[in-house]
């Protein structure tokens, strides 16, 4: 079974929202200042992603009105 692009652009933004979570824990906990910073990086580069995905999604929405 197909998914439509709305679905495949929802699936992406939640794998997105997940591992801002995971690399924001990870930054949290990690001893080496390095590895914190690594991580930090990360889940800033991840949370762009996310709101290139939700304005996808609202452009596909809108453009459906």
């Amino acid at each position: 079974m197909s998914k439509n692009p709305i679905e495949v652009i929802r699936m992406a933004l939640e794998r997105e929202k997940s591992a801002v979570r995971d690399y924001t824990e990870f930054a949290g906990t990690a001893a080496d200042p390095k590895i914190r910073e690594m991580f930090g990086f990360l889940a800033e580069e991840e949370k762009k992603h996310v709101k290139l995905l939700q304005d996808e999604i609202e452009k596909e929405i809108y453009q459906e009105m």
